[in-house]
């Protein structure tokens, strides 16, 4: 694990720490850290499956056609 040294505001880690339900910064800016590179691979998927197409008129789902 790398060691990097950042100013960070301390009552916005207060609240994370808080919101994360966790005691120590390391803990909150690693959870921050995965939260923030979670929510953007749930946006890439989200792009990716807008582009299926979608019949609208289907009254049945068939599947592995």
């Amino acid at each position: 694990m790398a060691i990097t040294s950042v100013d960070i505001d301390t009552e916005t880690l207060r609240l994370a720490k808080s919101s994360l339900g966790v005691r120590t910064n390391r803990e909150a800016i690693n959870l921050a850290l995965r939260d923030v590179v979670m929510r953007r691979r749930q946006i890439e998927a989200i792009d990716v499956l807008a582009t299926i197409p979608v019949d609208s008129d289907a009254t049945t789902i068939t599947y592995g056609e």
